[in-house]
Formats: structure tokens, sequence, C-alpha cells
């Protein structure tokens, strides 16, 4: 069940499965409210919500959204917002780092982010600024996770990051949580395929940065999904900023591979629901598009959702059921109308 604004009900059991539905996709955008979004309906009896948001503010017109957004999350009933990255657009300087931070601890709850390919693997494009990638990656690890263990926001939680473990002590934004019997996870896989994209100046230590960097967030995947079985959780929650092109089957980008081999083998051995969360291509999106290789069917215990993205400013809130062990809704708050015919 998805509830947009609060009070219209649409299901997605008309989804295409295992493909991307764009004409979907464009009907909830264009659904959104042009001006003020009611108050998210009250939560049912044993569930939780949190929120998530991404791939944004891009351009100068679109901070008085981002504002918006603050305020509608702040108002909302959440236990956390988790951001997928993709926090500017440029330059990728520090002052935009620092300004990204201040909004984002404006934030009453606590926020859990996970970067994007923006804010450093693409920082070498001269818009951005002509920065070292690698440099931009740990500026953003020294800005955003400088208290590894800790979230950002105004009333910051408690997570356990992945540079606890010996072998990656680089991680430091690569975090796990519970609750109500589901495990949530971030791992740091960014867009432009994973941030394999070639660049001029690039060099082998970029090379080798993204072989770490997945290496580091497949051993994460493993292990939580360890802890989930070990701990007889009800579900598990990845969220990550690239968007893996689970929709076009097999035929994936190189950067993405490994992930989606080894999550279909992750979510095959788990009896529970999966819900893998990203952003990157900017559509508000919930399918199911993780295929069984073995019977080109989608795995019934998986679903994906991707948020909103700019030039699209809005966030989605989801609810899950903590006594039953399952996602009861994904509800869109969009700050801005998209109209089917532009």
């Amino acid at each position: 069940m998805i509830r947009e604004a609060g009070h219209l009900a649409r299901s997605y059991s008309s989804l295409s499965r295992g493909r991307r539905s764009r004409s979907t996709a464009s009907l909830l955008a264009a659904l959104g409210l042009s001006c003020g979004v009611p108050d998210p309906a009250p939560l049912p009896p044993g569930s939780f919500a949190f929120g998530v948001f991404g791939d944004g503010p891009y351009r100068a017109w679109e901070m008085a959204r981002f504002r918006r957004v603050i305020e509608d999350v702040n108002r909302a009933e959440l236990q956390w917002l988790l951001h997928v990255g993709d926090i500017l657009w440029f330059p990728c300087s520090n002052e935009e780092y620092a300004d990204r931070l201040l909004a984002i601890n404006s934030i009453r709850h606590p926020v859990v982010y996970t970067p994007g390919d923006n804010e450093w693997a693409d920082c070498h494009e001269a818009i951005a600024g002509r920065f070292q990638p690698l440099d931009r990656l740990r500026q953003i690890r020294t800005t955003f996770f400088a208290h590894p263990g800790t979230s950002l926001g105004g009333q910051a939680m408690p997570v356990t990051p992945q540079n606890q473990d010996s072998g990656f002590t680089d991680f430091v934004e690569n975090a796990r949580w519970q609750l109500g019997g589901f495990l949530f996870a971030t791992i740091h896989m960014v867009g432009s395929g994973n941030g394999s994209e070639p660049f001029e100046g690039r060099t082998s230590a970029d090379d080798q940065e993204v072989a770490a960097r997945t290496k580091a967030a497949l051993a994460w995947l493993d292990e939580a999904f360890r802890i989930a079985r070990s701990d007889g959780l009800k579900g598990v929650v990845v969220a990550m900023h690239g968007d893996p092109g689970l929709e076009r089957d097999r035929e994936v980008e190189r950067g993405y591979v490994a992930l989606v081999d080894r999550l279909e083998n992750l979510v095959k051995a788990f009896a529970g629901p999966v819900l893998l969360i990203h952003g990157d291509s900017h559509e508000l999106i919930v399918d199911h598009p993780l295929l069984d290789r073995s019977t080109g069917e989608p795995l019934a215990n998986f679903a994906r959702l991707e948020t909103y993205g700019s030039p699209d400013i809005g966030w989605v809130r989801v609810v899950v059921d903590s006594v039953v062990g399952q996602i009861l809704a994904y509800e869109p708050r969009l700050m801005r109308r998209r109209l089917l015919w532009w």
C-alpha cells in the first residue's frame, strides 16, 4: 500500500513486476501537492516510521523546497531520516559541505547519511571545481563522519560503524542499527557506475578505491544478513546511493554486478522481507525488480524504493509494522508538482 500526501491510497500490485514503472512513478509525482502538504496520518498501533530523502537540492531555486522538506520532516513522527546521498551538485567545496551539514543537523530527528557521487566521485568535473575525488572522499569522511558510531541530526542516535572491524578501518560511513525486529544498514555504493566511470586524470588509486569500497560494502551486507538470521530478525533494510539497474535484469553496470549477485543470494536465503532503498535516478519508484536467476521470476520477499531527486524535492515516509514484520506503507511527501505534459 502506498499513501500519497497522507490521504490518497494506491496499491502497488499493478506495477510491472521486475521492471521500472516510469508511468506509475510519473503519476505519483503528478499527484504530489503544489502547495501545502497535510500532516501525515497517525501511525497504526505497533508500527514506527522513518523518512527517506536524497539527490537534492541541486540548484538555488530548489533551496526553498528543501527548507520545506526540513520543516515537514521536523513535524513528522519519525525514528530517523535516511539521507541516501547527493547532498549537492556543485561546487565540491569545504564551505558547501559545511552548509549541508548545518542543514542536516537542523533536522530534529537522527539523520543517517550515506554518500552519493556528486559530493566526491564526480568532483573532477569543471562545474564542481576540478577536485581530486579521493581528496573529496577524505573530506566527506572528515566532515560528516567525525564521530563514527553516532548519527547526524539534532537528536543523534547510536549506530554500529564498519570501521570497528580491523579489516575495514577506513569505512566510517557504513553503519547498521536495529529497531522493531528489523536490521537497517547503509553501504557506500554511489552512482556514476559506483565511481568507476573514466575521467581525465584518473589513476590506479581511483580504481583501487572502487575495489576496496565494494569489498567493504559486500562484507557489510553479508554481516547484516548474518546477524538478521542469527538473531531471528523479521526483516532487513539496506540503503545506498547508486541505482544498480535492477530493472535491467542481469545486464547491470559493471560497478554493481557483484552487489546484485550477492543481494540475490542473500535475499533467497532469508525468509523475511528485504527492502533496498536508493537514489541516483531521481524517480519515485516502489517495485520488485530483483530476479531469481534460476526461475526468472522476481523474488517475492524483495522490494526496492527509489526516492525523489532534483528537480523534484520531496521525501518518503516509510511505515513499518514491528508486530507482524512488514512494510505497511510508502508515503510520498512531494514539495513540488511535476506536470505530466511538461
